[in-house]
């Protein structure tokens, strides 16, 4: 298990700060397993080479001293490959090639072209003078992308529409291409456009394997991602691309600064699992990316940043990436109760790294293709350059209420579509979609609809509304006790639209109904179907991911998620509350590990777990690393499930658990 630390340039080329960072690193020596020194403070895509081969002397004495003093695994993060924003761009030199372009032919400041020639041999000879440094590995930053370089779209110079014409066998300048991009019969022209994408990308990566190992074929190679929910512009092939590199390290990301939004957690944690699912299986080092940017001590307390980094290593990852140290000059005296902290945990962590690629994620899979933007449709105005991209992100509140989401298809119990999601997919992606289990919502309906299988929703959209209107369930058994609830998320609020939906089958169950607020029925808007493939269909077209966080909505919920899953649903939290599990398993389920954390600010009481084996012998994982076996009746069976009483967690605390025990590492 790696616990590395990222350190900045102001950190360690003065002889000060780095005498003052190597003892501090001494101090905390147990807490330090791998230490990667970074080549820019700054964001800026260009580094003069005359200017960046003193500073790579500088970085190989710190290798070094720092192999003398007992860290054995040191390496580099070159921060800027293309430059990843527009900063200090007014200040450091001029981009002297290439730019990255805009489709309104706008240049970026600070990010270069990849296809330029000469940014070509300038980042070959860049990439050797790392090299030459004698480091045990090199990073690879996210700035190898497509997007958000300045300008967000990139690239159309003069140097890619060439690339894109000879490959494609066309002849259309920019505006040309823009102007096909923009229109909705476009799809053959934007599909061309993410393949290149992808393919610069991939062969940028193949340039920098080979200018490196052109110096030292030993040298590790690590990749750092980003979530494709915002990358589907870049056309994120990260098999291709990690393969490409030959890499050996990967390290999935994505923005989670501070916590001043606790629940944002949840959304990094996901979406880095995500990265992870496509990742080749041969990528063994695995570290999550733990960030304070712009590393302000009390941006995160220690108590939630150790609870985040617990919830990556709970997804199957094997190591952290502390980008946390002061950025500045200075002392790092703030730091030491940061350090104190992590060494605290490396027992409890090392234990859960140990089963890192070998457990799968379970639960429900919120769909998402990497390939969206290359197959999403363009409407009539003609702007392909207006994503909407982020409404898989929705789903996630579901996690909220204790229902289990999978980034990982192959192995998940059933599939979510939301909004636009599923333009991403094949008509024959979706029909496998539909003959399992499938939860979607309004949008998502009228989307199959085009595709010719709405059908096997079971329904079709009768009307919308975007005002005055709530949900009432219906006294269809499904719902129980709780006939006759209401729900009202004021959808006018958050200009949402609220559907209702036409049965167009008498199977169709309708377990909540649309009313206005002077209490008319306006019809059916959450039905449940079993199509002629198997699949079970549950359409929900009334704010089905927000304003669900009432007791009886959760249980609704959770009933219907049960039932598409054909009573396979693999975690069922027996208690209202807002617990969120993250739960894997071996592949043929031999296996199991559930981390559950309480997502308030109240404490859970004891309440009662379900898990969906018949595995009877469980324990848990203190942070001393060691499994103790749960005794004393917190354990039974139940017509082949397994009820845990768990007891009460604290607030933003959580509990491990899992088939493992303590003899079996022995």
């Amino acid at each position: 298990m790696k616990l590395s630390f990222r350190i900045i340039p102001a950190r360690f080329t003065k002889d000060t700060q780095f005498n003052e960072l190597l003892a501090f690193l001494l101090e905390h020596r147990e807490a330090v397993g791998e230490i990667s020194l970074f080549t820019e403070y700054w964001h800026h895509g260009y580094y003069p080479l005359e200017q960046f081969e003193p500073f790579c002397e500088v970085v190989t004495k710190r290798i070094a001293t720092l192999r003398e003093n007992g860290f054995s695994n040191v390496g580099v993060n070159m921060l800027c490959t293309l430059g990843h924003f527009d900063e200090a761009c007014n200040w450091l030199p001029s981009l002297p090639y290439q730019a990255a372009t805009d489709h309104n032919g706008i240049e970026s400041k600070s990010c270069f072209c990849p296809n330029s020639p000469q940014f070509m041999e300038y980042i070959k000879r860049k990439y050797e003078l790392l090299a030459q440094t004698k480091p045990d590995f090199i990073w690879v930053d996210d700035d190898v992308r497509m997007h958000s370089h300045g300008v967000e779209y990139t690239c159309f110079c003069p140097i890619c529409i060439d690339k894109f014409n000879h490959t494609n066998g066309t002849n259309i300048d920019r505006q040309l291409l823009v102007e096909q991009l923009n229109q909705p019969d476009g799809a053959h022209y934007r599909e061309q456009w993410i393949e290149q994408n992808t393919t610069v990308v991939e062969q940028l990566l193949e340039h920098i394997a080979a200018s490196v190992h052109r110096v030292d074929d030993q040298i590790e190679l690590g990749f750092m991602t980003v979530s494709q929910v915002y990358a589907s512009y870049s056309g994120p092939d990260y098999e291709r691309w990690l393969r490409a590199l030959k890499a050996t390290k990967a390290r999935p990301g994505g923005g989670f600064y501070d916590d001043r939004e606790p629940l944002s957690l949840i959304q990094k944690i996901l979406e880095t699992s995500r990265q992870t699912v496509s990742f080749p299986r041969e990528i063994r080092d695995l570290q999550y990316e733990f960030e304070n940017f712009p590393f302000q001590r009390l941006s995160k307390s220690i108590h939630f940043g150790l609870l985040e980094c617990t919830a990556a290593l709970a997804t199957g990852l094997n190591g952290i990436a502390f980008d946390l140290l002061k950025q500045e000059e200075g002392t790092l005296e703030d730091y030491h109760d940061w350090m104190i902290g992590i060494q605290k945990m490396k027992p409890m962590w090392s234990a859960m790294a140990e089963n890192a690629g070998d457990y799968v994620g379970r639960g429900l899979y919120p769909a998402f293709s990497a390939q969206f933007d290359a197959k999403r449709k363009v409407q009539q105005e003609g702007n392909w350059f207006k994503p909407d991209n982020g409404d898989v992100l929705k789903v996630y509140s579901l996690s909220e209420l204790g229902i289990p989401l999978s980034m990982d298809a192959n192995h998940a119990c059933g599939t979510i579509l939301t909004g636009k999601m599923a333009e991403g997919f094949t008509t024959e992606e979706l029909r496998s979609m539909l003959a399992g289990g499938l939860l979607i919502d309004g949008r998502s309906l009228q989307v199959l609809w085009e595709r010719g299988l709405g059908h096997l929703c079971g329904v079709s959209i009768r009307e919308t509304y975007d005002n005055g209107v709530y949900e009432q369930f219906t006294d269809e058994g499904f719902n129980g006790r709780h006939s006759g609830e209401r729900r009202d998320a004021r959808i006018a609020f958050w200009k949402d639209l609220a559907y209702v939906v036409e049965p167009l089958n008498p199977e169709v169950r309708i377990i909540s109904r649309l009313l206005n607020f002077v209490g008319e029925d306006l019809g059916p808007t959450f039905t449940l179907f079993e199509n002629e493939l198997g699949g079970r269909v549950a359409v929900h077209g009334y704010a089905p991911w927000k304003h669900i966080h009432s007791g009886v909505k959760r249980e609704q919920l959770m009933k219907v998620c049960d039932w598409l899953t054909k009573g396979i649903l693999p975690v069922i939290i027996r208690k209202l509350g807002k617990v969120v599990p993250l739960i894997q398993s071996t592949p043929d389920g031999s296996g199991y590990s559930l981390m559950l954390i309480n997502a308030t600010m109240d404490p859970t009481g004891e309440f009662d777990v379900e898990v969906r084996t018949s595995h009877t012998h469980w324990s848990r994982l203190a942070e001393d690393g060691v499994y103790t076996p749960l005794t004393n009746g917190r354990v039974k069976n139940e017509k082949d499930v397994t009820i845990i009483t768990v007891d009460s967690i604290g607030p933003w605390e959580y509990i491990i658990l899992s088939t493992q025990m303590e003899s079996e590492r022995l």
